[in-house]
């Protein structure tokens, strides 16, 4: 069962926990459709720059309220801001085409980093496009996440991964987008093909982990316990994993409650 649902308007701030949403083929509405770049035009994050905790969203009307913990200012973020002209931005291997928003969203920004950044949106004009090998019939492209549109934990991953913690894991860590109840640990390894409700979703591939999961999503901090713990099991040809990367088979409403049925399995990855 769907226990927690999120997603992260501008990639690498604040979550927004839903009740429900609905799947597009890029992933959950709304979910890293916006991006902070530098000068140059390259991505930015917390593996870098953990002080983007204290930018924190919450649902408004017309989209989203963005909240600067340090300062206490606010600004919304609509839907469908006024956007500029087309920048080139790099995100990982991807040089890709995005459209700069305007209504002050760039300066907004450039002033509480006290550094030149820009807030850009992708668009469906100039899309960035999957591997081939994780598109589905009706998905090809994928929004500002790392990697492919969605991620999904189960609560039974997190269960073995707390059990090697001394202090309580904060889920967000992760950043999943979906969360299940299904208690047995790491079985989304083997969810090559699932449905909940009226979505299907293609398991395309497992998530390797980097220092991001070390950053306390609250306070900025960080060490190296969270990362440590996790690749004292969870290594694979030099590489941590944690989750599971989904693609959408088809669309529609997603919400909490509802179950996950498993439609076709893989072997595990251990």
């Amino acid at each position: 069962m769907v226990t927690h649902l999120y997603i992260y308007p501008i990639k690498s701030l604040g979550a927004v926990s839903l009740s429900e949403s609905v799947m597009e083929t890029e992933g959950l509405r709304g979910d890293r459709r916006f991006m902070l770049v530098d000068a140059a035009g390259q991505f930015i994050t917390q593996r870098t720059r953990p002080e983007l905790t204290r930018f924190t969203l919450r649902e408004s009307l017309g989209g989203f309220i963005v909240k600067d913990a340090e300062t206490g200012l606010e600004k919304e973020l609509t839907w469908e801001p006024a956007l500029g002209e087309w920048v080139s931005v790099e995100i990982w291997e991807d040089q890709v085409k995005a459209r700069e928003v305007l209504e002050g969203w760039s300066e907004w920004f450039s002033n509480a980093l006290s550094s030149k950044v820009r807030l850009v949106r992708i668009s469906t004009e100039k899309p960035r496009e999957m591997k081939a090998k994780y598109q589905t019939e009706l998905a090809r492209n994928t929004s500002f996440a790392d990697s492919l549109p969605l991620l999904l934990v189960s609560a039974g991953s997190y269960a073995a991964l707390q059990e090697r913690l001394k202090e309580p894991i904060d889920q967000l860590r992760f950043r999943p987008n979906i969360i299940v109840s299904s208690p047995k640990s790491f079985v989304e390894d083997t969810w090559a093909e699932i449905k909940i409700g009226e979505v299907s979703l293609s398991g395309a591939k497992p998530c390797a982990r980097c220092s991001l999961v070390n950053v306390d999503p609250l306070t900025g901090e960080s060490d190296k316990s969270t990362l440590k713990a996790l690749a004292s099991f969870r290594t694979l040809n030099h590489k941590v994993y944690f989750g599971q990367q989904f693609v959408p088979i088809s669309v529609g409403k997603i919400g909490i409650g509802m179950e996950v049925c498993v439609i076709q399995t893989k072997d595990a990855l251990y």
